[in-house]
């Protein structure tokens, strides 16, 4: 059977229009996904640049931090006041440090022959004292703790001591014992136990240290055979004693 030719004409025209819709559609679409993948790689790349560009303003302001307090940014605070006392290394001996301020007291003692009291200033956190018979101490102290070495008759002792608060720390008395002027020191440490020695004065007859009489910490008090001591305490807290 013969197709009409205005029929056939007709087919073709509709097989044209879809054509070109199709593309026409194909080519609407590939232009929206590109666009959406353009603009996801946009949003994807923008908080990286916002990233780079952020990061050497914030390290360079943690580093102003850094460089502004070196010391609390590593963790060590320097006290302007502070007491540290401990026991040096093989149980020689104790050691009481007291700061206040710029001005420092130490006290060395083994509780029967050797003791020392040491004076110094001090700086950023370091210490160098110095007392009688050439006794040294340096040490270096920061919140809660100073180590270092203290020389007390040629004979060096390594410590590495913790801050404490009263009625742990440093107590000093001077006295007429028995016709003579004599200084007694004793070191309370954070356990409760105490140590202490009698420095008695040059003229004395026997100018070796000596142990010093238990201190009775509530009345602060010590009884040397019919003499009272009686004791003050070296306090960063308070100045008392310097």
């Amino acid at each position: 059977m013969r197709i009409p030719t205005p029929v056939i004409t007709l087919i073709v025209g509709v097989a044209l229009a879809a054509s070109l819709l199709f593309s026409s559609v194909t080519a609407v679409n590939a232009k929206k996904a590109a666009l959406a993948q353009a603009s996801a790689t946009t949003a994807a790349a923008s908080p990286a640049a916002t990233t780079s560009v952020a990061s050497p303003t914030a390290t360079g302001s943690a580093a102003a931090t850094a460089s502004a307090s070196p010391s609390s940014s590593l963790g060590f605070v320097i006290p302007p006041h502070a007491n540290y006392v401990g026991k040096v290394q093989g149980n020689a001996g104790s050691v009481a440090i007291v700061v206040h301020d710029n001005f420092a007291i130490a006290y060395y003692c083994n509780g029967s022959t050797q003791e020392a009291w040491l004076r110094g200033t001090p700086h950023n956190g370091k210490l160098s004292m110095t007392g009688k018979n050439n006794a040294t101490l340096t040490t270096n102290y920061a919140l809660g703790h100073a180590r270092g070495t203290v020389t007390v008759d040629g004979i060096a002792h390594v410590f590495s001591i913790i801050a404490v608060h009263k009625p742990s720390g440093l107590y000093q008395s001077i006295a007429t014992v028995r016709g003579a002027t004599v200084k007694a020191g004793w070191i309370v440490l954070a356990d409760g136990s105490q140590v202490g020695s009698l420095e008695p004065d040059s003229t004395s007859a026997t100018p070796a240290a000596q142990a010093a009489p238990k201190l009775d910490i509530s009345s602060l008090t010590a009884q040397d055979g019919d003499t009272t001591l009686t004791a003050k305490p070296i306090d960063a807290e308070t100045g008392s004693g310097f």
